[in-house]
């Protein structure tokens, strides 16, 4: 039976409560979930913008890319021990997760004040050759990548593992840039944050191997991504150094 146009507006008003309340229940955690760097288990929480059901781990806080790179990490047989790790914009459940495992561990950014050293991930001010591991989830779309993965490459050992994740439509066959777009809101529009200056395509891989990276790709498989709230899709890059 159609609705009468008086109704309308009072009908649009309980469809957007009624999505409200599903939406705020449905943040409180749909499924118990695994954390396989705390070991908690249980309901997750809401993360990122928007938000996402059942992504960030209440004990440590980390969220689903964070879990993806756990379980890749542990696929390679690095010698925690005595490696020595890199990590730009450290997340707090990263940074507590390779403190805990690597020999020596350096947090970096480019904003003083926020970890160890500031460091601009375009021109690292640190030795050629003289890391094991760096990682860099989330920063690539920030910067001039091309600059970066050329000074990540230097400072690499041969054979050193770059860890890198990044905003990725593999629908898209090329990367998309715009340099016309520079207002903060533009580029909340285009890129997806106000602070992005790309949205990547499948090129990103022929981007790091341009850099000097051999490249091999994990995402989480069906089973994993259930047990640990992980991003079906999702992709962490591994790039060894030639």
């Amino acid at each position: 039976m159609p609705i009468d146009a008086p109704q309308i507006p009072r009908f649009q008003a309980l469809r957007r409560l009624s999505f409200v309340v599903r939406t705020v229940r449905e943040m409180q955690g749909q499924f118990p979930r695994e954390c396989n760097i705390c070991g908690f288990h249980g309901g997750f929480l809401p993360g990122g913008r928007p938000p996402r059901y059942d992504a960030k781990c209440p004990r440590c806080q980390s969220v689903e890319r964070h879990r993806l790179v756990v379980l890749a990490l542990e696929e390679q047989g690095l010698d925690w021990s005595g490696g020595s790790v890199l990590h730009f914009a450290p997340e707090p459940a990263m940074e507590a997760f390779f403190r805990a495992h690597a020999g020596t561990y350096i947090s970096a950014d480019i904003t003083p004040g926020r970890a160890d050293r500031q460091l601009d991930i375009e021109n690292i001010d640190m030795p050629e050759h003289s890391l094991d591991v760096v990682v860099a989830s989330h920063v690539l779309e920030h910067v001039d990548d091309r600059a970066a993965l050329r000074s990540l490459h230097r400072v690499l050992k041969p054979g050193g593992l770059l860890v890198a994740l990044v905003p990725i439509v593999e629908a898209w066959p090329t990367t998309y840039e715009n340099a016309a777009v520079v207002d903060p809101k533009e580029r909340l529009l285009h890129f997806g944050q106000e602070d992005h200056v790309r949205y990547y395509g499948r090129d990103f891989v022929d981007r790091l191997r341009e850099g000097g990276f051999e490249v091999t790709e994990r995402a989480g498989t069906a089973p994993e991504c259930v047990r640990l709230g992980l991003m079906r899709g999702e992709k962490v890059f591994l790039g060894r150094a030639s």
